[in-house]
C-alpha cells in the first residue's frame, strides 16, 4: 500500500476537480548505495515525469529513465512505488480550473548506467540533456539539504524539501 499525503489548502472535493496531472520521480539507487540525481540551474531533480493518458505509472517512469538516461528497466530491475503526494489546487495559476497535481514516487533498484548513446542525440540534444549525478545514499540527504540551506530561490527550496521528504518516507518503509 502506498501512502498518500494530501495538500487540501483550498478544501476542494473530488466531485470540484476539472483535471488530474500525474507525474512519477524515481530515486535510482544501486547495490552499491550510489543514487542518480539530475541536477541543472533549477536545483536538483529526481528523474521522471508526466503520465500520459492510460499509461501504467511503471511503464511510465520506466520510459522517462530511458529517455532521460538512456537506461533501459527489464525484470531484474527493481521498480516500486511507495509514496504519493498530491496537491489540490483551486484556480490553478488563474486557469479557472481546479487541479489535482498528483506526485507518485518509486524506488528503482538497477546496476545500469546511463548512456545516452543508446538515445542517439545530436550534438545539441546532448547538451541540453538534464546533468545527472551520482550521491553516495548516505550522504545524500545531507548533500541535498544544505543545498536548499543555501540557496535563494524559493520554488528551488520547496522542490528540494519535497524530494528529501519522499527520501525520508522511503529510508522509512525500506529500512535503509
Amino acid at each position: 500500500m502506498v501512502e498518500i499525503l494530501k495538500y487540501n489548502d483550498d478544501d476542494l472535493k473530488d466531485n470540484e476537480i476539472d483535471q488530474v496531472v500525474t507525474r512519477v520521480k524515481a530515486f535510482i539507487v544501486s547495490s552499491k548505495n550510489n543514487m542518480l540525481i539530475g541536477k541543472d540551474e533549477e536545483g536538483y531533480q529526481l528523474l521522471g515525469g508526466y503520465v500520459d493518458d492510460n499509461e501504467d505509472y511503471k511503464n511510465s517512469i520506466a520510459r522517462h529513465i530511458y529517455n532521460e538516461t538512456g537506461i533501459v528497466l527489464d525484470s531484474k530491475d527493481s521498480i516500486e512505488p511507495f509514496f504519493e503526494v498530491r496537491y489540490y489546487n483551486r484556480d490553478y495559476k488563474g486557469s479557472k480550473q481546479n487541479r489535482l497535481s498528483d506526485m507518485i514516487y518509486f524506488l528503482v533498484k538497477t546496476d545500469k548506467l546511463p548512456n545516452y548513446k543508446k538515445l542517439k542525440l545530436s550534438e545539441r540534444e546532448l547538451a541540453e540533456k538534464l546533468p545527472i549525478e551520482v550521491i553516495r545514499r548516505s550522504i545524500f540527504h545531507k548533500t541535498l539539504k544544505e543545498y536548499s540551506e543555501t540557496e535563494t530561490n524559493p520554488l528551488i527550496q520547496v522542490k528540494t524539501k519535497e524530494i528529501l521528504l519522499a527520501f525520508d518516507k522511503m529510508k522509512e518503509i525500506y529500512k535503509f
